[in-house]
């Protein structure tokens, strides 16, 4: 084999691992990840001191896999303005900044578990909350009623905007397709 036959062969176990590590969020090992959040009477663990005399070892590929504190500074108005509005008991944990689609888009990462990810238009794309479930004010109320009518008991932990509609995810993984009046289409599994 020369060495382009191994380089693909190489990307494309690492492509499957990445598929089969995060395809299949049913399983039992995904369920036992989650880690409950903090609610207003418990105390968040505090981070050990650093001592900044010293040099600190962080490994590269974290370094960009972490979110970038920092970059809270850097938000647009609009977006800080609408986290402040809407999650009034969150604080911006961290910030991915990313070049796509001809302009700047965000992922924000809060403290209480919730990722926003914001287009290019400082518009929400996607709202994800494992620990509560995504507040009723971003859920249109014929989704809310589908859901309430056929999964009792279940909060969406996560909406996503798409072209048609909203993809809505069940905190059993099943993926729910609306169209843009909230009229069920089909689920993925």
């Amino acid at each position: 084999m020369n060495k382009m036959h191994i380089k693909v062969l190489s990307l494309g176990v690492a492509l499957f691992t990445l598929v089969a590590c995060t395809g299949n969020n049913n399983d039992a090992a995904y369920q036992q990840q989650q880690v409950p959040v903090a609610t207003d009477q418990q105390q968040p663990a505090q981070a050990a001191p650093v001592d900044s005399t010293m040099p600190q070892a962080q490994d590269p590929a974290q370094a960009q896999a972490q979110p970038n504190a920092a970059a809270a500074q850097s938000l647009p108005e609009g977006i800080t303005t609408f986290i402040k509005q809407n999650f009034p008991n969150a604080t911006i944990a961290g910030v991915e900044p990313d070049h796509d689609h001809g302009g700047m888009e965000y992922d924000v990462y809060l403290n209480d578990g919730t990722e926003l990810d914001f287009d290019a238009n400082n518009q929400w794309e996607t709202i994800e909350s494992r620990g509560k479930g995504v507040p009723s004010a971003f859920i249109p109320k014929a989704i809310a009623t589908y859901v309430k009518s056929n999964y009792q008991n279940m909060s969406i932990v996560k909406i996503h905007k798409e072209h048609f509609g909203y993809e809505i995810e069940l905190p059993n993984g099943l993926e729910l397709s609306f169209d843009r009046q909230g009229h069920f289409m089909g689920m993925d599994d």
